[in-house]
């Protein structure tokens, strides 16, 4: 006889399908291909466009050791903030740090390739999940101060340094320079950002989190959370400017440091009926959603509670325009005699 895998899920699911249909869980993301955000040299020619699987993040580890809980979440708040830009532009140096005492003894510095040059936004976001993605390779030796060249097809684009927020704690010369890269301390005149509100809080979002019955590590929280925004950031670069943010589902596989072999399952869909436009504010835009993903580390972290989430529902200025799940990924059946 062949029954349903977990019951409960039928629930969440249900919120995409109707019940008498199929359940079928989202499939792997297809992120591999180049999407539409366009990389310019010093002329304005267009240059061709950013493959994700082009970069490639080359790190440098120091012995001095960083709070854990605050790298997860500056890496949060430092995606968070970049994905919000437009990611055809630039930034000139800058550092992220949350002003939050529970988090602000880490600082992000992330900086263009050479002393004084800027970093395209997307080479930031999609080097800051890189680095995250070996940081929890590892835990145990790696949540420490650390310094990340970042390349694309084997040429320097930018650089991030995990440091200390304390006055000469940094990982020192042998991290955060190199012969190769000549000086990276931060030139004068730079974009130096100071303790900061998480980008997650808005006035006029709300998010509501209906929890389910299994249990994530913190890591993978964490890691869901950080592949969800580079995908909301990705799919919304192949979309037209302004246009609502298309439904999409992804397969995040847990990171190598959680014992579990279960990829976690996360879909997120525009209500509405018709779905909420441009012409109809406010919609499903890109900045929503990823300011409410924002939202789910630090909830997790507050109340304790790191079970999956049933349903995220995402309401602008008390209109629903989203919502989603992101739960431990079952078999679609399983056999029983």
């Amino acid at each position: 006889m062949v029954v349903l895998a977990h019951v409960l899920y039928l629930l969440p699911f249900s919120l995409f399908q109707p019940l008498t249909s199929a359940i079928s869980l989202p499939p792997k993301p297809v992120i591999n291909t180049p999407f539409s955000i366009r990389d310019t040299n010093a002329n304005g020619t267009l240059l061709n466009a950013i493959d994700p699987t082009k970069l490639d993040v080359r790190p440098v580890y120091s012995d001095i050791k960083l709070p854990p809980t605050s790298i997860l979440m500056t890496a949060v708040d430092t995606m968070v903030k970049v994905a919000l830009e437009n990611w055809e532009g630039r930034m000139a140096s800058k550092v992220f740090v949350i002003d939050d005492p529970k988090y602000s003894q880490v600082q992000f510095v992330i900086r263009g390739p050479n002393p004084g040059a800027e970093i395209q936004n997307a080479y930031a976001v999609l080097g800051t999940f890189l680095v995250m993605n070996g940081i929890l390779s590892d835990p145990l030796t790696r949540f420490r101060a650390s310094f990340h060249r970042l390349y694309y097809s084997a040429q320097l684009v930018g650089s991030i340094e995990v440091r200390s927020s304390v006055a000469g704690s940094g990982p020192g010369p042998e991290v955060s320079k190199s012969p190769d890269d000549g000086d990276n301390e931060l030139p004068v005149g730079t974009n130096v950002a100071s303790l900061s509100a998480p980008a997650w809080q808005d006035p006029r979002l709300q998010v509501s989190i209906a929890r389910g019955p299994d249990t994530f590590t913190i890591y993978e929280t964490f890691y869901a959370t950080y592949t969800l925004i580079r995908q909301v950031a990705i799919n919304a670069a192949v979309q037209p400017r302004n246009a609502p943010l298309r439904d999409f589902s992804v397969t995040v596989d847990a990171p190598p440091i959680t014992a579990r072999n279960h990829p976690i399952a996360a879909s997120f869909r525009n209500v509405g009926n018709p779905p909420r436009t441009a012409k109809i504010p406010p919609y499903f835009q890109p900045k929503w959603l990823i300011k409410a993903l924002g939202q789910l580390p630090q909830r997790s972290l507050d109340s304790r509670n790191f079970n999956d989430v049933f349903h995220m529902g995402i309401t602008v200025d008390r209109v629903v325009i989203g919502e989603g799940y992101v739960v431990r990924k079952q078999s679609d059946a399983v056999e029983t005699s």
